[in-house]
């Protein structure tokens, strides 16, 4: 304690001596110490905290005077709290546990008191973790709420206290017992979320980035194509909102065996597997980290034929007629080869038949009147149908 203040206390001390101990209590002798006064009067404190008692002394002419520096203190109950005699912080309690205890401010045979209840520690503060967290969209994020008290001690109290998110068109986030703190995304954006408990609260910022790829599945899965075709694959890529994507174009093809199949990355044509021989081959789309495949498989077989359906029309003019290829191969197996084909008309000017992808094997008539062939060739093999413009 400083100098200054310290004097009081010594001018105190040395005059509720003299008052208390002289055995006098005559009117030349001076005031008489009556009663000591502990204030504040039954407090109640957290476990953890501290409080500072004042001693006020009363005296015979009712004069008063603080002598909470030449006064004894003690208590009760040393575990619920303690209570200092050190000079400079004398009436200073700490305490120890949750209970009751009488707190006594006692000079010569004169003494005060008062109870001092200790209750459970108290909340301080709260921390949420994890701090500033970014999520793609369609993901959670549990955020946990961890609580530290006038003891000291720390506590998760993610299931007690209340979450909140400042903008919910971003992400919501649970209260619901079992699930608190669960936040859920809803859109690209930011949102606070807040943790509160009575008084006490903290909060921390969540974002919300587009939705990542999770996924990639390769379509068809497990063919068997015979050496010599080809068989396009679809990479279809699902995402972490459950979206779905065609990414055949973007992703990045292999093939595990290339002296069995190759699988093309040229723009057009990405993802088509040319069979080369007999064998079976890993067929992978990449993009990114992800991955999807499938097995193809390549048998040694050839094509000895290809029926084209319908092998004889009659059409007038201006209509559109649908052709099928159907090929045979060696072992007797039949497969519909319309996609894999090269189409032509003996006579444009009848008929035109498309080589375009989704519409392979479309004819539409023309004006002249007169008969065409309409021709599938692949590799050597070839098969036709005749069609009659009246």
């Amino acid at each position: 304690m400083e100098k200054k203040k310290f004097i009081p206390y010594v001018i105190a001390l040395l005059f509720v001596a003299f008052v208390t101990g002289c055995g006098c209590g005559g009117g030349d002798e001076g005031p008489v110490l009556v009663s000591i006064e502990v204030s504040p009067a039954n407090p109640s404190i957290p476990l953890g905290a501290s409080q500072q008692f004042t001693a006020t002394g009363i005296f015979s002419d009712r004069t008063t005077l603080d002598i909470t520096e030449a006064v004894t203190w003690s208590s009760s109950d040393a575990s619920v709290a303690t209570v200092s005699n050190t000079d400079g912080s004398k009436g200073l309690t700490t305490s120890g546990a949750a209970g009751s205890t009488t707190v006594v401010a006692t000079s010569g045979d004169v003494s005060g008191k008062t109870t001092l209840t200790v209750t459970g520690a108290a909340l301080v503060s709260i921390a949420i973790s994890p701090p500033n967290p970014s999520i793609a969209l369609g993901t959670t994020q549990q955020f946990k709420a961890t609580g530290t008290y006038t003891d000291g001690s720390t506590r998760d109290i993610t299931s007690e206290v209340t979450w909140n998110s400042g903008t919910a068109t971003v992400a919501t986030i649970s209260n619901t017992e079992g699930s608190k703190g669960l936040a859920s995304s809803q859109a690209v954006g930011q949102t606070s979320i807040a943790a509160a408990s009575g008084e006490k609260s903290a909060s921390t910022s969540l974002t919300v980035t587009a939705a990542e790829l999770v996924s990639i599945a390769v379509t068809p899965a497990d063919p068997s194509v015979n050496k010599g075709m080809t068989q396009q694959f679809i990479a279809t890529g699902t995402f972490t909102d459950h979206s779905t994507q065609d990414l055949t174009a973007s992703a990045v093809w292999s093939s595990s065996d290339p002296s069995v199949a190759l699988i093309s990355n040229i723009p057009g044509s990405q993802g088509l597997a040319s069979a080369l021989l007999p064998g079976t081959i890993v067929v992978t789309a990449n993009s990114g980290s992800v991955s999807g495949s499938t097995s193809m498989t390549v048998t040694d077989v050839v094509l000895v034929s290809i029926a084209v359906t319908p092998s004889y029309k009659i059409a007038g003019f201006g209509t559109t007629i649908q052709y099928t290829a159907t090929g045979t191969y060696s072992d007797h197996s039949t497969k519909n080869i319309t996609t894999l084909v090269t189409w032509t008309s003996s006579d444009t000017s009848i008929a035109t038949i498309s080589n375009a992808p989704g519409t392979k094997g479309l004819v539409t008539t023309d004006h002249k009147v007169g008969n065409t062939t309409i021709m599938a060739t692949l590799g050597s093999v070839s098969g036709s149908a005749l069609l009659v413009d009246p």
